[in-house]
């Protein structure tokens, strides 16, 4: 049967329609967007002065440009993944201050400014304790050994290998003593090496890699074993100069009107959202695709009358231009049709 015969002609109109509206872009990719706090669980208890791991699963199309770890609402460290990360994870070690209770959450920008929050996971640290030597009022008295026996044998002592690090957690390996210092390796848990120096205090171990990087690990994060009495004490290089802040990119306006079904008319006029940005907005650039082909332009308003046919469909995005020349991201695409 022919469709078109059995249709009024408006009523096919209207089907063609109904059927174009099922196929709109993004909203799978909406919804598949996650982040999941996975490590510590919550409830977990710790002990003061202890790294914490704190990993995030993140599932995100539009990529993680920054990973901000929150600690009772307030930022304590923020990550920069190059290129934005769109799925895996990320570790953020992080070694809290004095004993209490912390809810902690991490949130994940992507460059165009969208964000996602993981549930948050309450954590209780406590001080370390350490057990009380016994006391006592004298010396106890040797027992003395029965006249002509033979003196007891002695066991020596075992003799202890060379000292090793074996991490109880996915560790951090870094240029020198202090989270100041870039990571340049990483231990994973369960996974040992050699030792071959510690700073003056003995709070950070210098190991060997396996593929023969030598870092620097938190003493809290590792057991030691073997004779660590002739580790040599290292010197930390310098502390390294922190780079100047990026200027953040130019972010993507929100087009805002026209959108869906038009009366017949012969222009509209594209609204959209102001943006700002340290560098200050020079102008906005728009582009429109029609039955006609592609029509460009720019302007320093939030708004901008173009031509358009009737029966025609038509999309359209924006992007804003800083005071430097430098382009932003053009916006999602907005779809209008005139009939």
């Amino acid at each position: 049967m022919n469709l078109r015969t059995f249709f009024p002609r408006f009523l096919w109109n209207l089907l063609l329609l109904t059927l174009a509206g099922c196929n709109l872009p993004a909203l799978p990719a909406a919804q598949a967007a996650s982040l999941t706090l996975t490590e510590p669980l919550d409830g977990a208890h710790y002990t003061l002065g202890e790294l914490l791991p704190v990993r995030s699963q993140i599932t995100f199309a539009q990529g993680a440009a920054t990973v901000d770890l929150l600690a009772n609402g307030q930022v304590i460290r923020s990550d920069h993944p190059n290129p934005a990360l769109r799925s895996g994870s990320i570790l953020q070690p992080w070694q809290p201050p004095q004993a209490g209770t912390y809810t902690l959450q991490t949130r994940a920008l992507s460059a165009s400014g969208v964000e996602l929050q993981s549930a948050q996971v309450t954590i209780q640290v406590g001080d370390a304790v350490t057990p009380a030597a016994p006391t006592t009022d004298s010396e106890p008295s040797a027992t003395p050994l029965p006249e002509n026996s033979p003196m007891p044998s002695l066991t020596p002592s075992p003799t202890l290998g060379p000292p090793l690090a074996t991490s109880r957690q996915d560790a951090n390996c870094r240029f020198g003593p202090g989270q100041v210092y870039d990571i340049t390796g990483a231990l994973l848990a369960g996974q040992s090496a050699p030792i071959v120096g510690r700073n003056a205090a003995t709070s950070w171990w210098v190991i060997q890699l396996p593929n023969a990087v030598t870092c620097w690990v938190w003493a809290e994060v590792v057991t030691v074993s073997g004779d660590t009495s002739q580790v040599p004490e290292i010197a930390p290089p310098p502390t390294p100069t922190p780079l100047p802040s990026p200027t953040p990119m130019v972010a993507a306006p929100l087009p805002l009107a026209p959108g869906g079904t038009l009366t017949c008319r012969s222009s509209v006029v594209l609204e959209w959202s102001p943006v700002t940005h340290p560098n200050g907005i020079d102008h906005y650039e728009w582009l429109v695709n029609g039955p006609a082909g592609s029509q460009t332009g720019q302007t320093t308003d939030l708004r901008v009358e173009i031509i358009v046919a009737c029966k025609s469909d038509y999309t359209w995005q924006v992007r804003a231009v800083d005071g430097q020349g430098n382009a932003g991201p053009y916006s999602e695409l907005k779809a209008f049709n005139i009939r």
